[in-house]
């Protein structure tokens, strides 16, 4: 059996969905207040509390947390089943990392959107250039934050370092409005530039609208409840009138055959939830056949691996590989969808 923490969310209830459709066999939904699941067993289950947590964990093969805000709820949650030894995929939880695991413990965090795609996707477009040389990154997300997704959001986005200060008026192919970049890094971009040995490696949020922004500035001078209700109010006010998304743009550039070359990938899925659920449910599908293996997502599970479950799951994300890089397609495509 499989169990599915924070199974009434956003992201739980379409990793349950996806899960369902991998075939994957028995499952278990919990959260605070369990709802009738179609196919699945449901259970009240208080992530909090270690007995309450464990119980709900007893007969799991496998536990798959997307309880949030992950950055207060996953180090508790990681620590109390590595204790029982039970496998873990967590949708968020990059400070799982500091987690005392045991010998022999089968555990993937940081498995979700950013991060967790963001670092593998750079590692799977190693192949299209033998000697990569230069990595850029832009993660754009226009979706309406719940106060708990707000909340891990907005502690990626503080704890990623300034990195100088943010460009405004951007334009990037397939985004249709004017873009503020913002420099990023976490331990996974630094990751992924390392192992692609890369010279130059710049990473950016790529924010749409003017509210997000706002709140972001402000967000460094408030006190936390706050912070957090000002990203809540301002991705709304963003997203207004328009379809959720999630969009990445990596392009890497390099040498083939000897002579220089670019390549950009594009991933597009239908908002930050059915992202984050696709890569943690795709990571479950390859922990659960893995050999015991402990750390981030983008750095144990092999780029073709992850992306092959990925697309094998009907989570509306798309890739597409462009042979150019994004100057070139910003020409072609007038910077609009």
């Amino acid at each position: 059996m499989i169990g599915v923490l924070g199974g009434y969310g956003a992201v739980g209830r379409e990793a349950v969905r996806l899960l369902q459709s991998a075939g994957v066999g028995a499952l278990r939904v919990g959260g605070r207040r369990p709802q009738p699941v179609a196919g699945a067993e449901s259970r009240a289950v208080d992530v909090t509390d270690a007995a309450s947590l464990l119980a709900f964990a007893d007969g799991c093969r496998l536990v798959v947390n997307c309880a949030a805000p992950s950055a207060r709820l996953s180090p508790h949650v990681a620590a109390t089943l590595a204790a029982a030894g039970i496998a873990l995929v967590d949708a968020g939880g990059a400070a799982c990392a500091d987690v005392a695991w045991p010998a022999g413990a089968r555990a993937l965090f940081a498995a979700g959107a950013l991060p967790g795609l963001s670092g593998a996707l750079p590692l799977w477009l190693a192949d299209s250039i033998p000697k990569p040389q230069r990595l850029h990154c832009w993660f754009g997300i226009l979706d309406c934050f719940t106060a708990a997704g707000a909340e891990d959001y907005l502690d990626g986005a503080l704890q990623s370092g300034s990195g100088g200060p943010p460009l405004r008026g951007a334009a990037l192919p397939f985004f249709p409005r004017p873009l503020t970049l913002q420099p990023f890094s976490d331990r996974e971009t630094r990751y992924a530039a390392a192992r692609l040995g890369v010279e130059e490696s710049r990473c950016w949020l790529a924010l749409e609208g003017q509210h997000l922004v706002r709140a972001l500035e402000q967000a460094r001078a408030l006190p936390g409840a706050q912070a957090v209700d000002a990203i809540v109010a301002g991705s709304a006010l963003d997203v207004a009138g328009r379809r959720p998304q999630a969009q990445f743009l990596i392009q890497l550039d390099g040498l083939r055959d000897g002579a220089p070359a670019a390549v950009t990938l594009r991933l597009t899925a239908p908002g930050v939830a059915h992202l984050t659920a696709a890569c943690a449910a795709a990571c479950a599908l390859w922990l659960a056949g893995a050999a015991p293996t402990v750390g981030l997502a983008a750095e144990q599970v092999p780029a073709d691996e992850l992306i092959r479950l990925l697309r094998r799951l009907p989570s509306g994300v798309e890739l597409e590989v462009f042979n150019a890089g994004v100057d070139d397609l910003r020409e072609t495509s007038g910077g609009a969808l």
